[in-house]
């Protein structure tokens, strides 16, 4: 019997039909961009990695980067951070954006992940407007270029 008529005959008898809900995709998965570097750069969408703002915190940061943004599919074959740092060897992770910040931690944000620091800062649209957030991520960037751990937060 056609599945959806077996469904209508059961839905006409008065009996609930229960269907498998499919699982939630997960949302901490992330689509890399190609590139080699040691810096991981991790944005809310992928138009925010072609901007004059996003060039600049590049060409600021030795060693080279890769931009990476959340894979809104959830596909099993994207990275999660933690398979990024560990596949790529990433040392630093910069993440963008408080609401990026909370999906891919659900938590408190960790200092180290892997073999990567951390450091969360405010999301790029906001950082390319807002002179003090600009001023006070440069302060925290030249920190990162210098290794020192205390001004990751």
């Amino acid at each position: 019997m056609i599945e959806s008529r077996r469904l209508a005959y059961l839905d006409a008898m008065g009996f609930d039909i229960w269907a498998a809900k499919p699982p939630e995709p997960e949302l901490n998965r992330l689509v890399l961009q190609a590139g080699d570097g040691d810096t991981l750069l991790i944005c809310e969408r992928p138009d925010l990695t072609a901007g004059r703002f996003a060039a600049d915190i590049a060409r600021v940061l030795a060693g080279g980067v890769v931009w990476a943004w959340p894979d809104a599919a959830g596909s099993p074959d994207s990275p999660s951070l933690e398979e990024a740092v560990g596949q790529c060897l990433f040392t630093r992770v910069v993440l963008f954006g408080r609401g990026l910040q909370r999906q891919i931690f659900k938590g408190d944000i960790p200092l180290v992940v892997g073999s990567a620091r951390i450091l969360a800062t405010d999301g790029l649209e906001e950082l390319a407007v807002r002179g003090s957030a600009k001023l006070a991520f440069w302060n925290l960037l030249s920190g990162l270029n210098a290794g020192n751990p205390a001004a990751l937060r």
